[in-house]
């Protein structure tokens, strides 16, 4: 009898772990995008002395902001598996911030990470910011639709405006299609 108790023991608490796993994995998500956002505000500071208040990034390569769905994210460099997970990502062949087409992926599953998961929400004509060190770019969306994952030209640089495209994944659970959301670039300030 003893014996299947400890077993009983064992099995109801590996039960108790797998179904906790998935919100410790979301919290641990969370708190990595915490801790970049803390990192990348740090770094706007004055940064010589001739008190100049341009900011100076150490972490990230900018923020982008979409404020009618709260959202703000630090982007990082490339696209690998390694960066979204963290956050969300700039596709290193595609263009700079007010350059090209400037193209941002990101995750929006529980799995994987919620960095995109308002960006279905997201309406044609509302305004996307990027801001970098010394830069900040607004965009106004312009189009929304769903593609194969094979489709690459939403990447095309060729383009007469200065665009950018954030994309992840649609449906999340089985990731069949990539939701693209594009926006052409309206205003560009300098910060000093």
């Amino acid at each position: 009898m003893k014996q299947r108790q400890v077993i009983g023991l064992l099995l109801l608490s590996a039960g108790i772990l797998f179904m906790l796993w998935p919100i410790w994995s979301t919290y641990q998500k969370q708190a990595t995008t915490t801790d970049l956002k803390q990192q990348w505000k740090k770094s706007l500071q004055t940064v010589d002395a001739k008190e100049t208040t341009k900011p100076l990034a150490t972490k990230g390569d900018g923020l982008l902001t979409i404020p009618s769905l709260n959202f703000e994210q630090v982007i990082l460099e490339g696209a690998s598996t390694d960066v979204l997970d963290r956050s969300i990502g700039h596709i290193k062949e595609t263009g700079a911030p007010g350059k090209g087409n400037y193209a941002l992926a990101g995750h929006r599953s529980f799995t994987k990470g919620l960095h995109f998961n308002k960006l279905p929400q997201l309406k044609t004509g509302a305004d996307v910011i990027v801001t970098t060190k010394d830069h900040r770019y607004t965009y106004r969306m312009e189009s929304s639709k769903l593609v194969k994952p094979t489709d690459l030209s939403v990447l095309d640089q060729d383009v007469k405006q200065p665009m950018i495209t954030l994309i992840t994944c649609d449906p999340p659970e089985t990731a069949t299609n990539r939701l693209i959301k594009q926006g052409v670039l309206i205003k560009t300030e300098t910060l000093d």
